[in-house]
């Protein structure tokens, strides 16, 4: 048929013809790892013609730039040539360290086929033609449809690497176009965090706010109405959580947007390992696993970023008068809030601190929680649910002893062997 193979550049390229397709691991993959560079053929040879010619082209197409795991996507192999339309090609999917990256399938078995490879690459499968996927209308490129299956875990950067053959019918090899080709994919992007801390440890707990962060999770930015239900759907995206039994649960949403989504870990989520996906109109967008305790207490910071100064109030008790106090202000300069110094008052005064967070209630007892401020125990006179939002906890303690001195303080929460994000507020 005038059909060969090329594996790797040697003078203008050495093959193997075979209509039917080639041998295992010639897809001119690059030294990788503890592999060598896929070998050339040494039967036949191609010498009419440079690798990759600029008569005509070869491309991967359809995969996307980002996979999360487990995730399926449909690839197209392209070969364009002005006058040739006989094509073939062979595509591999490997790893970092040069192994077999996923899962490759054929979407119509009677035009590709899945095979080893050989030797060393044994590891290693790869999708090509067959022989009834060679033949196409004149003046049409020649294209296969292939499956790839993201492995189920995180698995760092996938490389594909095709060749591919424009064969010209005449029973001879020294007409024919090799074109090689790849492409890179990286990892989506993707946490799940407490919304309070932003901490790193992917640790959640039932009925605990918490943050996606990734790429593409929605198409515009919908908070959900204050003072209604959470909604499970905000144009079109939504969260669902699979927990360590299997069992999925649809989560409330607070917030949406491209890059980040705040949502309510569902109250039967049972501790363990879960998986949490992003459907947009019900397709999958995102996914990745946290962990799921009983308790895993985050505290919410003034900026929102889970450091610095607290979201906090100062509850002063005078006699039978009660008033609220801000710790925090706004600096217009910085568009950030900072420290309000917080007066002790006179030796009448009593204050409590109230400081808010989620992932706290489910801690095993009220005795169980400790505060110290600037390294001081304070008392804990309640640390759970907060009445009026959903995921929202607090923490009230006091009362603050006068001795507790001026200048910036550290808060430390402390329960069940877990601490908090260390935040701050200032003291005259």
């Amino acid at each position: 048929f005038g059909f060969g193979w090329i594996l790797w550049p040697v003078e203008m390229g050495q093959v193997n013809a075979n209509s039917s397709g080639p041998q295992g691991s010639r897809t001119g993959a690059p030294a990788v790892g503890g592999f060598l560079a896929e070998p050339p053929c040494m039967t036949g040879c191609h010498t009419g013609n440079t690798l990759t010619s600029s008569v005509g082209s070869m491309t991967i197409t359809g995969l996307p730039n980002y996979y999360f795991p487990g995730q399926e996507v449909t690839g197209t192999v392209t070969i364009n040539h002005p006058n040739r339309s006989r094509f073939g090609f062979q595509l591999t999917a490997l790893n970092a360290p040069g192994g077999r990256a996923g899962t490759l399938d054929a979407s119509d078995r009677t035009r590709t086929q899945v095979i080893n490879g050989l030797s060393s690459y044994g590891n290693r499968r790869y999708i090509q033609h067959t022989f009834s996927g060679i033949d196409f209308s004149p003046g049409s490129p020649g294209t296969w449809n292939f499956i790839w299956r993201a492995p189920e875990t995180p698995s760092g950067p996938v490389n594909f690497y095709a060749s591919g053959n424009a064969a010209d019918r005449n029973g001879s090899s020294s007409g024919d176009f090799i074109y090689t080709v790849s492409k890179r994919l990286e990892p989506l992007p993707f946490g799940a965090v407490s919304a309070a801390s932003f901490g790193p440890s992917n640790t959640l707990a039932g009925e605990m706010i918490g943050s996606i962060f990734s790429v593409g999770l929605a198409a515009g930015v919908l908070t959900a109405t204050p003072g209604q239900p959470l909604p499970t759907q905000l144009g079109g995206t939504s969260v669902e959580v699979q927990d360590s039994t299997g069992q999925v649960t649809t989560a409330p949403l607070f917030f949406v947007a491209d890059s980040q989504v705040n949502f309510l870990v569902p109250s039967n989520t049972t501790s363990g390992t879960a998986t949490v996906r992003v459907r947009r109109e019900n397709n999958v967008v995102a996914a990745g696993t946290v962990n799921i305790e009983r308790f895993s207490p985050g505290l919410f910071a003034a900026n929102g970023d889970g450091q610095g100064v607290a979201a906090a109030q100062i509850v002063r008790v005078t006699g039978n008068q009660i008033r609220y106090e801000t710790v925090v202000r706004f600096n217009n300069q910085t568009s950030r809030f900072e420290a309000e110094p917080i007066d002790l008052g006179s030796g009448q005064d009593e204050l409590y601190l109230v400081l808010y967070g989620t992932g706290i209630r489910g801690l095993s007892s009220q005795s169980a929680a400790t505060v110290t401020i600037r390294g001081v125990p304070v008392s804990v006179a309640y640390a759970g649910p907060n009445p009026d939002f959903f995921g929202l906890d607090q923490i009230n303690v006091g009362p603050i002893p006068r001795t507790i001195g001026s200048g910036p303080a550290e808060i430390r929460f402390q329960a069940d062997n877990r601490t908090a994000n260390v935040l701050s507020v200032t003291f005259k």
